[in-house]
């Protein structure tokens, strides 16, 4: 009966030969080899690169192991690089728009006083209305009619409040680019550990003893 030992990978291929003390291809009829169930598809796939048909080698008895684990090599590499060229594309679309507002806003933030539009109600008009107060307790009533106030009677109040329309605009403007910048830095942040996070689960895919490749399979990726 022939000698048959199973095998994961190049590494355990050469140990049995050296156990056995066989050294050269002459000794191919002493020994066969068995590729493990489970055997990691980096491992098969360095082992299926020293195998060819032939008569005059150390024979293999379940070669068609060795095909479907390079299929599923081939295929895990295929989706994974799809999946993350897709991942990095659907990052892009929301990085790429909030550079381009973080950058008009900081144009914005360059703006002297006469290039702020004017937003609130014209110098003449400021602080005109109806006439408000404070009244220290509750009930909040009062018979008389309630009077009109004025405008800002001098220059200086109406040149004073149309210039805190303008310091209320700029400040705006700096909380909002704020905002965005925190979600540029989470954004980039994401796609980094996004990458980071696929890679690894793609290397512990074919590093590690499974399945993946036991048999034959549909390697369909589902990209959400």
């Amino acid at each position: 009966m022939a000698n048959i030992r199973t095998v994961s990978s190049l590494a355990e291929v050469n140990g049995v030969l050296e156990e056995m003390g066989i050294d050269t291809i002459g000794g191919a009829n002493q020994v066969q080899f068995r590729l493990h169930e489970q055997a990691s598809l980096k491992d098969a796939t360095k082992m299926k690169t020293r195998i060819r048909p032939g008569r005059h080698g150390f024979k293999l008895v379940n070669s068609e192991l060795f095909d479907c684990k390079f299929k599923a090599m081939v295929e895990l590499q295929e989706g994974y690089n799809t999946m993350v060229e897709t991942c990095m594309v659907d990052c892009d679309h929301q990085l790429l728009p909030l550079e381009a507002r973080i950058a008009e806003l900081k144009y914005l933030l360059l703006s002297t006083d006469e290039e702020i539009p004017k937003i609130g109600f014209g110098a003449a008009e400021r602080n005109r209305g109806v006439q408000q107060m404070r009244y220290p307790n509750r009930p909040f009533t009062d018979a008389q009619r309630v009077p009109y106030q004025a405008a800002c009677p001098t220059n200086a109040e109406r040149d004073t409040a149309v210039s805190l329309d303008k310091r209320a605009q700029m400040a705006f403007w700096k909380f909002n680019l704020r905002l965005l910048e925190v979600k540029e830095s989470i954004l980039e942040k994401t796609k980094t550990e996004l990458e980071r996070s696929l890679r690894v689960e793609f290397n512990k895919a074919i590093e590690e003893q499974s399945d993946l490749g036991v048999g034959y399979a549909t390697y369909e990726f589902h990209n959400a």
